[in-house]
This record gives C-alpha cells, structure tokens and sequence, in this order.
C-alpha cells in the first residue's frame, strides 16, 4: 500500500490489526498452558527416574496441591499409573511409562515451537500494519514552512 490510504482501507487495516492482536494473546495463552504441561511432564520424568531404584516400602510424601503433602509408603514402584488423555490412566512399567512421557514431551515441544513461530509471524504482521498506518499518519501532516 501506498503512503496515502483511504478511509475504508484505514478501517481494514484497524480491524486486521485487532484480529492480529486478538490471534496473538489467545496464542500467548497457549504457550503458557504448553510450558507449564511441558514442565510437568519433566517433573514427572525426574520422580520416575528417582523411585526406578526405590524399594517397596519406602516412605514418601506426596503432593496433594497448594504445596501440600501427605506421607505415603510406596507399595510398588515397578509400575506407574499414566495419564493419556481425556481423563484416562493406565499403568505402565517404569520403562514404558518414561518413553510415553518422553514421546508426550517431544511432541509438546515441537507444538511451542509451532506457537512461537506462528506468534511471530503475527507480530511482524502487527508491525506492517502499524508501519503502514505510520506512513499514512506521517503523508496527512501539512508541511511546515521554515
């Protein structure tokens, strides 16, 4: 587009820019829901390592939310019961639970880099925009002599 835009074509860019706009926070949020599943899958990753050489019979704490805790034995630390969606859980062996995991966050990952690259895009077009409208903004002021 040119320096000089028209009245309709200022209304199109304003409303493209608030859809950018809109796009860009509702992605943000995504990305944050991401890392925090993303970090949760790695703490689960961390506690599976850590009891794969627990015995039976240990004592543990367990959290419960809000930095809350019960004490608990553990009767078996072979297996692990793993959440796969909608609601799900199976019980797997410490070995396959891990891979499922690993894969869960290799593939959560692969979805951030998605989201940002996408955000990107959308704050490069949010900058064109504001670009254009600069440049129109800029044409519309009269000359000053001096």
């Amino acid at each position: 587009m040119s320096g000089v835009l028209n009245q309709q074509q200022l209304a199109e860019l304003s409303e493209k820019h608030q859809v950018y706009q809109y796009q860009a926070e509702s992605i943000a949020q995504q990305i944050n829901m991401v890392k925090l599943t993303i970090k949760d899958v790695e703490t689960a990753l961390v506690t599976i390592t850590a009891l794969k050489d627990e015995p039976s019979g240990i004592e543990t704490l367990v959290p419960i939310g809000f930095g809350s805790f019960v004490k608990a034995n553990l009767v078996n630390t072979d297996t692990i019961v793993v959440g796969i969606g909608a609601g799900v859980s199976i019980e797997k062996k410490i070995e396959d639970a891990k891979s499922f995991l690993e894969k869960r966050r290799d593939e959560l990952t692969k979805y951030y880099e998605q989201l940002n690259s996408t955000i990107s895009k959308i704050a490069q077009e949010l900058q064109n925009i504001e670009k254009t409208v600069q440049k129109h903004q800029q044409s519309q002021q009269p000359m000053r002599a001096e």
